[in-house]
């Protein structure tokens, strides 16, 4: 029973570590790297201990696919290492089926609330006009400090939603282990008194 729960209680400890990524994130505009790296080494552990090699291979992959996905936009200016290090702590938390849904829903989310800010400011011809000339030379040049590009971006938050909506996708959000436990607990207490 121990080894289901576990992924109800990891489920609720992920939740936990996105909402403090999260809020920092929004209040600095960086995700602490204690929050990280803990939630990185929590997610190895418990995979390890309650799956045994398997899980730890499980934290591994989930942990690279994460990486491998979040790199290349980190390499290229597009995001801080902090946003690839979540994504990191969030694939050893799950599995690489929810790590890669995880990761393309918070891309989709981002990308979504970055072209709200484009057009909320206005700045859609400097914003085609920066890409039209990168596409052409071959090179991405930064961008302006005064422009929706050159400004700090929350993409703790996109990454937050983006692991909610995939883990609602695969039913992780059920708690269907938890629930059951408590219910258990409760009526046994209820008899008891």
């Amino acid at each position: 029973m121990l080894g289901y729960l576990t992924y109800d209680l990891s489920t609720v400890f992920l939740l936990l570590v996105l909402m403090t990524a999260a809020l920092t994130d929004l209040r600095r505009n960086r995700i602490p790297n204690w929050l990280t790296y803990s939630s990185l080494l929590v997610g190895l552990t418990l995979q390890t201990l309650f799956l045994g090699l398997d899980g730890l291979i499980t934290a591994l992959t989930g942990a690279a696919v994460g990486l491998a996905i979040f790199l290349p936009f980190y390499l290229t200016g597009g995001m801080g290492a902090g946003d690839v290090k979540l994504m990191v702590a969030v694939g050893s938390l799950t599995t690489v089926k929810i790590a890669a849904l995880s990761a393309a829903f918070g891309l989709c989310l981002g990308g979504v609330y970055a072209l709200m800010l484009i057009t909320s400011r206005g700045e859609w011809a400097s914003f085609v006009q920066r890409y039209a000339v990168a596409i052409h030379s071959k090179h991405i040049s930064s961008p302006n400090t005064d422009s929706i590009a050159g400004r700090r971006f929350p993409f703790g938050v996109a990454i937050a939603g983006g692991c909610v909506l995939a883990l609602g996708w695969y039913s992780e959000l059920d708690f269907y282990h938890l629930s059951s436990e408590l219910s258990y607990r409760w009526q046994l207490w209820g008899e008891g008194q």
